[in-house]
């Protein structure tokens, strides 16, 4: 509970010097994640829209690397790193961090390119929003960490 309440401090104390908890050099990523996660939301409501809910996105599944994965489970993986993962490898800061967001992303692209590539979205719509989903997962940026920065 102590820890909770110094972060709040800490970031309090940050906001009100305007500045944030995420590295400038970050800003790039955060601003890619949001992105992204409009993406998302735009593909999942489109889906809905189209009659794919959460239980036939569920039944929806292919066999990616040997195992069955569904399009719901494969877009909530997405979901959950946007959220969790990539926040939490930013605020390690350090050049390994980037290395695992780019492994996680190309995980996520795979997955969705495949659902793309095998046929099985059938909705016109649906198709095009995920293809716009898949264009921003490849699109990454870039960090370059500052000379005097901590890039391990």
């Amino acid at each position: 509970m102590s820890r909770a309440i110094r972060a709040f401090f800490r970031a309090l104390r940050l906001a009100l010097r305007g500045e944030s908890l995420v590295p400038a050099h970050y800003r790039p990523l955060t601003a890619w994640m949001d992105a992204v996660g409009s993406q998302l939301s735009l593909v999942l409501d489109t889906a809905d829209e189209n009659g794919l809910d959460q239980d036939r996105r569920q039944e929806l599944r292919l066999k990616l690397d040997g195992r069955l994965t569904s399009f719901e489970q494969s877009l909530q993986m997405l979901r959950h790193n946007l959220k969790n993962e990539y926040p939490r490898l930013i605020q390690l800061n350090d050049g390994y961090s980037m290395m695992v967001v780019q492994s996680i992303n190309m995980n996520d692209q795979y997955r969705v390119s495949r659902f793309l590539e095998d046929g099985v979205i059938e909705s016109d719509p649906l198709r095009h929003a995920l293809e716009d989903l898949n264009e921003r997962l490849l699109d990454l940026p870039q960090i370059n960490f500052p000379e005097s920065g901590n890039s391990s």
